[in-house]
């Protein structure tokens, strides 16, 4: 039995909690369930604020151009993953550093040539600057992209690799390369193929080529746009239709996303055109009926989120191409609403740089359905919130219900600023939980408590970098959050709580 000294602790610091703003709110439970915090242990854990990651050494192989050869050399080396960095960004940091001592070996390209890299949802979509595309030849433009793409394809949670030059992607034998989703064991022979399909394709009416392309889709919550890789076939130049159609199509393997051109009526007036401006940029034109904005109306649609969806999928697989003009009922669209922000388009040119930062991404949350499991469900979340424990957990919290029969695993009362801090150290992700989300747990029984713990247990293992996880409570380990399942070490996920079924 717990003695009076215990309680009257117990109730002093969850005030004091309160009061310092780490309680979220907590209100003080009733006598008969009210529950001491644990005892410290005879050795305390550190407090974990914030995101917090321990640098660690990867060993990776890199890849290099060969001197006067058609050739790439792969050169093992073991990068050093800083707090701020990730594995993905250190990598290409790395393998566009200047070499030495490697012989006849070459970087492709430079780290003063890298513009950006975005990574989401398995895609690495990598913008360097107009410099690094101008080549001399077709085969050192299949070199570069190929070196960045096998460097990054390596890496785990890294499915496909999209390269753009200046936010223009580049041609390689007067065709599209579009996303690389496989390493290339031999450069040569790639070249030679690429070389085949240019001389059929624009020369054959009936030859066709499929590429990989990077699609884009408005989420549901509407805040992001979220890429989907997609192998297309094109039997003409005239790539912009069948994107388009793609595009109407819907997405194949984002739940969390929607078209936001309907596939069930044709609003495209006039079939799309390529030009060039005064400036000299290629720009193409995409015409829409005088029809648009009544469906955009009707169907709840932003007009930002189809603007962006065209927009950044035509310039990233389109070959050099600068910008979009979009054309309702003949006239050129010069602005949008964004929120509360007003875009702007100099000419009605509509760039990929426009939309690049609502480019988000995605995790995989749980929530608890009718029968006692839990559902894994795709959410958009933000690209740095998609990498980071803390920012997992929080948007979990947040999500309210996602579909029919759903619910939060998280008790009444548990707000973000509750996850303190989550270390992720080896394999081994802990999460710091406030006193206020102790507390608040005392009211669960068995069952919730399990689909509780396991739902983050489950979503934080879902990152690439994270196995297990354990939990502390104001940096103090606990044995147990409510009564049976024990916390003192590390938690492997535990798919056998999942429901099987359909997650959309």
């Amino acid at each position: 039995m717990k003695t009076r000294l215990q309680r009257a602790v117990a109730l002093m610091l969850i005030c004091l909690l309160s009061l310092n703003g780490c309680s979220g709110g907590a209100q003080v439970v009733s006598d008969e369930m009210e529950r001491a915090l644990p005892d410290p242990p005879t050795i305390e854990d550190a407090q974990i604020l914030g995101d917090v990651r321990t640098p660690y050494t990867r060993d990776v192989t890199l890849y290099y151009a060969v001197e006067n050869s058609l050739d790439l050399t792969g050169i093992n080396r073991a990068v050093e993953v800083n707090p701020n960095e990730t594995l993905i960004s250190q990598t290409l940091s790395e393998l566009l550093k200047t070499l030495s001592g490697t012989g006849a070996l070459r970087t492709v390209a430079s780290s003063e040539q890298l513009i950006d890299l975005e990574y989401s949802c398995g895609v690495a979509c990598v913008n360097l600057t107009l410099e690094a595309g101008a080549r001399q030849s077709d085969q050192d433009g299949l070199l570069l992209c190929a070196a960045i793409a096998d460097t990054l394809l390596g890496l785990e949670g890294v499915e496909a690799v999209n390269i753009l030059a200046g936010g223009r992607s580049e041609a390689v034998c007067a065709l599209p390369l579009g996303a690389i989703d496989t390493p290339s064991d031999n450069i040569s022979a790639l070249y030679a193929q690429l070389q085949s399909e240019e001389s059929r394709f624009l020369t054959e009416q009936s030859a066709s080529i499929s590429r990989n392309v990077i699609l884009y889709f408005p989420s549901f919550d509407g805040d992001y746009l979220l890429p989907e890789l997609r192998e297309l076939t094109f039997d003409s130049d005239d790539y912009a239709l069948v994107i388009l159609d793609a595009l109407k199509a819907g997405p194949m393997a984002r739940a969390c996303c929607f078209s936001a051109m309907p596939g069930n009526q044709e609003l495209l007036s006039d079939a799309p055109r390529l030009w060039i401006n005064d400036a000299g940029e290629r720009v193409i034109d995409v015409y829409f009926s005088e029809m648009l904005p009544n469906y955009l109306a009707f169907a709840g649609v932003d007009a930002w989120q189809l603007y962006g969806s065209v927009a950044l999928s035509l310039c990233s697989f389109l070959p050099e191409l600068d910008a979009v003009r979009i054309c309702v009922d003949g006239a050129p669209v010069e602005s949008c609403a964004l929120g509360e922000t007003q875009l702007q388009f100099d000419g009605g040119l509509m760039r990929r740089s426009d939309f690049s930062a609502r480019i988000g991404s995605s995790a995989m949350l749980y929530f608890a359905d009718d029968d006692g499991d839990l559902r894994r469900v795709e959410r958009a979340i933000s690209r740095s919130s998609a990498i980071s424990p803390r920012g997992v957990l929080a948007e979990m919290i947040l999500a309210g219900d996602p579909g029919s029969g759903l619910t939060n695993v998280f008790p009444e009362g548990v707000l973000p600023e509750d996850i303190l801090g989550v270390e992720v150290s080896g394999s081994v992700a802990v999460v710091n939980l406030s006193g206020n989300f102790y507390s608040r747990c005392q009211l669960m029984d068995a069952s919730a408590e399990r689909r509780l713990i396991y739902a983050m247990v489950n979503a934080l293992t879902e990152l690439v970098d994270v196995g297990a996880v354990r939990f502390i409570v104001e940096g103090r380990s606990i044995d147990t959050m409510v009564q049976s399942i024990y916390l003192r070490t590390p938690l492997l996920p535990d798919p056998g709580i999942v429901h099987d079924g359909d997650s959309n």
